[in-house]
């Protein structure tokens, strides 16, 4: 009997000393093992080209790329005679620049000097801030091209549309120009989601309160035509400046023509 526990004693340990061997083993190799590499995703992206004009940071002298021509040639042959085109130049607050401004604009000018066939009167400059450091896979983007409507009744400025009304009127949408460019307007702010902000102004004929209601009557005589045209309410916000906001002085005809107008502005 006393044998018999002795074997059975003997074949514990045995089963014991190979049960702790494997798992130091198992242990060891865990160790030893390296961790999985895990695949490294790229996290760059082609930054497309707005223009064949290319710039150095610091520098408004623009380098011309031989898609220049071509893309010059269209810009000059999609001019219509109801249009200006608007040359937009960007820049980096942390760009150095001895112009007379700021850099953004220096750019704008010397493409200016390129477009030998257009007339400074079909062209209009301005400059925007593209953000802190200048970078270097953005020098072909620091130049944006828009043709902005312009005529006698619609005048696109910024990011803006002006458009004028007749001395004392509220009615101006009895225009074919006007309602096309409006239609137009719904088209596009219907697909985006986005929303219009209406602004009324007026000269400085009548009393400040009168002009307050007779901007805001402006704006809503649009706000209805958008309305009935499908575009919902809540999306058209209406206000009126009335006399306070001339963009000419009202000494003149002229000046107060400007002046009695509604700005449509796209919100985002």
């Amino acid at each position: 009997m006393r044998l018999i526990v002795i074997i059975i004693w003997l074949l514990l340990g045995i089963f014991y000393w190979k049960c702790h061997m494997a798992c130091c083993h198992n242990d060891i190799g865990s160790q030893d093992k390296a961790a999985p590499m895990l695949p490294v995703k790229s996290i760059s992206q082609k930054i497309k080209k707005l223009t064949p004009l290319r710039f150095d940071c610091s520098d408004a002298n623009p380098k011309v790329e031989p898609e220049w021509v071509r893309f010059r040639d269209s810009l000059i042959t999609n001019l219509n005679d109801n249009s200006l085109l608007e040359i937009n130049g960007f820049y980096y607050t942390d760009e150095e620049t001895i112009a007379e401004d700021n850099i953004g604009m220096a750019r704008a000018r010397n493409v200016l000097r390129l477009l030998t066939d257009i007339g400074e009167d079909r062209v209009r400059l301005s400059s925007k801030i593209k953000g802190d450091s200048c970078l270097h896979s953005e020098l072909n983007n620091l130049i944006t091209f828009r043709y902005a409507r312009n005529t006698e009744k619609i005048k696109e400025i910024d990011d803006k549309t002006i458009i004028y009304f007749p001395y004392g009127s509220t009615q101006k949408l009895d225009d074919n120009e006007v309602e096309a460019y409006l239609d137009e307007i719904v088209s596009r702010v219907k697909s985006s989601g986005e929303s219009i902000r209406l602004t009324g102004h007026t000269d400085d004929d009548g009393s400040e309160a009168f002009n307050l209601a007779l901007g805001e009557r402006r704006a809503v005589a649009i706000q209805n035509y958008l309305i009935k045209k499908g575009l919902s309410p809540r999306r058209v916000i209406v206000t009126s400046r009335g006399e306070k906001d001339p963009i000419a002085n009202n000494y003149t005809e002229e000046g107060k023509a400007k002046n009695r107008r509604t700005e449509l502005q796209i919100i985002k």
